[in-house]
């Protein structure tokens, strides 16, 4: 964690590290271009293999949508995890509007989850103040949802953003195919919101992890891809 000074108390700056690396099964080959995505293929004997990924966020395109959110939820869908944001109409807990982002259950514990231990912790330990718990929350007809496998986040102070990117599956594909010699990294939409409420989602996040009987195995593969 670094401290900066300002005019008044002293303010958290915290990101989440530009460079991450994850996992993905699936087969590739290792790309030679100059984009924020790198991977290598692990070869199995069933015809699979592992995709480790290296991410550069730096080099990457700031999102050009933006939200600002003031609730947010985690739930399990039939075949992915949604992330809820929303606004709340004012003294109410009625939703004016939601944005709804999509991810697989794979890429929620090995890129959103695993890849943010970090920053949820100093969260945890340096946030004065935390959100009273909403319960009851009346959902809005207007509705955004959007695909994601890959979260950069940042925080100064009260402020706070989640880029959301998405690696197409066609991108993979191309790359092994000797067609191209990068993948693209699309930006999604950039989440702007509180810090106190990135708290809030990150616990829910885990909280959600804790309930999923496949994490364990997703955890377990990403542990012993970094041996």
């Amino acid at each position: 964690m670094m401290e900066v000074s300002t005019s008044g108390p002293a303010t958290i700056v915290e990101d989440m590290r530009p460079q991450q690396r994850f996992t993905s099964p699936n087969v590739a080959t290792e790309p030679t271009g100059g984009g924020p995505v790198r991977i290598r293929i692990t070869e199995a004997e069933n015809g699979q293999g592992l995709v480790e990924m290296w991410l550069d966020y730096e080099k990457a395109d700031v999102p050009s949508r933006a939200y600002f959110a003031d609730y947010v939820d985690v739930l399990t869908g039939r075949a992915d995890v949604t992330l809820i944001f929303g606004r709340l109409v004012p003294g109410t807990k009625k939703l004016r509007t939601q944005v709804e982002i999509s991810f697989s259950r794979d890429s929620f514990v090995a890129q959103l989850w695993k890849s943010s231990r970090a920053f949820h912790e100093v969260l945890r330990k340096n946030l004065e103040f935390r959100l009273p718990p909403m319960e009851g929350a009346v959902y809005s007809d207007t509705v955004h949802t959007s695909r994601a496998n890959n979260v950069f986040m940042a925080m100064l102070g009260e402020e706070a953003i989640l880029d959301f990117y998405y690696i197409a599956p066609s991108e993979i594909h191309f790359v092994k195919a000797g067609r191209r010699n990068q993948v693209n990294l699309d930006p999604v939409i950039r989440i702007s919101l509180p810090s106190p409420l990135v708290l809030e989602f990150l616990d829910k996040c885990d909280d959600l992890v804790s309930q999923m009987p496949e994490a364990q195995r997703i955890i377990k593969r990403e542990e012993e891809a970094e041996k």
